[in-house]
């Protein structure tokens, strides 16, 4: 099995139900985050690779998170089910949506999309697209590369009388171009994530979930980061076999966290997630 880390915030004991009755008790949800590569298991990027979506369904059953927030799955345009729409139906996931983004570059008929699984309904939700820059560079087998477009969607989940707004993004791998998140001509793309994430986030009652392609997350989304705004669940936390953090939970400031756990997969990213009472 694949090692687990969990990290437990120590905070005094609570009395809770595990979903929202109608009551204004706490709600305790499990939130995650993966980047699922198109479903296919080892290195990242690899080509016409076959998915093993019931690897990744078994991961799910263990950890049974209630919102689970999907990036680089595969979506085929309608000519058959898409890997969030599977997953869903195998783990009775009563709501779903996938969003594709581009033309994927580990399978010929498919696109990325991010995806999203509840238990409860989801609202209001759109689809934003980050200013693509106009950038080259070379694959790992020596094949030219172009940036793909990347965003994220935003919308909401209904917790009987109260919504939960959430943000859901992949942001562009700039490394693999020779380029750095922190450089200026970027400022746009994380001034258009922060001025959604802050909407979002206004009454407290939200999160995030991101492949920032980026590690110290503070360095691109500070105006977020805060006691007023969000925290960031998990800090220099490597989340992919390499080594590195690119993936981040980022929670309101009506949010108390209880857990977190990043768990090393079979996948090129690790399964993150987090247990909030809200």
């Amino acid at each position: 099995m694949p090692e687990t880390h969990k990290m437990a915030c120590r905070q005094a004991p609570v009395h809770f139900h595990t979903f929202w009755d109608g009551s204004m008790r706490p709600t305790l949800l499990r939130i995650a985050t993966w980047n699922m590569g198109g479903g296919i298991l080892g290195e990242s990027h690899q080509r016409d690779g076959i998915p093993s979506l019931d690897y990744y369904a078994s991961v799910l059953a263990d950890h049974r998170p209630d919102v689970l927030c999907l990036q680089e799955a595969h979506d085929y345009d309608g000519r058959r089910e898409s890997q969030s729409e599977y997953l869903a139906r195998r783990l009775e996931y009563a709501h779903s949506l996938s969003f594709p983004l581009s033309v994927s570059h580990m399978a010929k008929d498919a696109s990325l999309a991010l995806g999203i699984l509840s238990r409860f309904p989801i609202a209001k939700t759109v689809y934003k697209r980050f200013p693509r820059p106009q950038l080259v560079g070379t694959g790992p087998r020596g094949e030219r590369w172009t940036l793909h477009d990347k965003g994220y969607m935003v919308g909401s989940i209904a917790l009987g009388d109260r919504m939960l707004g959430f943000v859901n993004g992949h942001c562009f791998p700039l490394r693999r171009f020779g380029a750095s998140a922190t450089e200026p001509a970027f400022a746009p793309v994380w001034a258009m994530l922060t001025a959604d994430l802050l909407a979002v986030g206004g009454t407290g009652t939200a999160f995030a979930a991101l492949d920032a392609n980026h590690g110290r997350i503070g360095e691109v989304l500070g105006d977020v980061l805060g006691p007023g705004h969000y925290r960031s669940a998990f800090e220099a936390t490597p989340t992919t076999p390499g080594g590195g953090q690119k993936d981040h939970i980022l929670y309101g400031r009506a949010l108390r966290l209880l857990s977190t756990t990043v768990a090393a997969t079979e996948s090129d990213h690790s399964y993150c997630q987090v247990s909030v009472l809200v």
